[in-house]
């Protein structure tokens, strides 16, 4: 029997201050891959007697991010990998709406940190989650603004803020 599952949370309210105090690393980058999303077991598959998303059991999504700049905590990466909940492997989808949502190609600003959900944290590739779910993600647009869903700012007015 498919699964579906429509998962929602209350976040704190983050500023940009308290995101980039909390992450370990803030990015530049262009979205290169959505990667096909997989249950986060042992083979990437459904585990066997499982009728409902759990913390242990669920379906999650990694995107490959290009980096143009490290803001905090450079690295030699020139790519990294941003892990989602969420996503659909077979008939099974676990939709989430505290996560954000990538596009190839977009240009982001990305506070970032540690996996430490129990359910992924350690598995391969190494990876990173985005700070405060989908408010530590915004959309850098061609006129210098920096968009997520809730807020819209200069990209100037948030690098000040990571800056200080």
């Amino acid at each position: 029997m498919p699964l579906y599952s429509k998962s929602s949370a209350s976040l704190p309210l983050l500023g940009s201050e308290e995101l980039s105090n909390y992450s370990d690393t803030i990015v530049i980058g262009t979205v290169k891959e959505i990667n096909p999303s997989k249950w986060n077991s042992i083979n990437g598959k459904r585990p066997d007697g499982i009728d409902s998303f759990s913390l242990e059991n669920l379906i999650y999504t990694d995107i490959t991010i290009s980096v143009e700049k490290y803001l905090k905590n450079p690295s030699s990466a020139k790519e990294i990998t941003v892990r989602l909940d969420g996503g659909t492997v077979g008939n099974d989808t676990l939709e989430t709406d505290y996560e954000p949502t990538f596009k190839p190609g977009e240009k982001v600003l990305l506070f970032l940190t540690k996996d430490v959900t129990i359910g992924t944290s350690n598995i391969e590739p190494k990876h990173l989650r985005v700070t405060g779910c989908m408010q530590g993600k915004f959309t850098l647009t061609d006129d210098w603004k920096a968009v997520r869903p809730d807020k819209t700012v200069s990209q100037d007015e948030l690098l000040n803020t990571i800056e200080k």
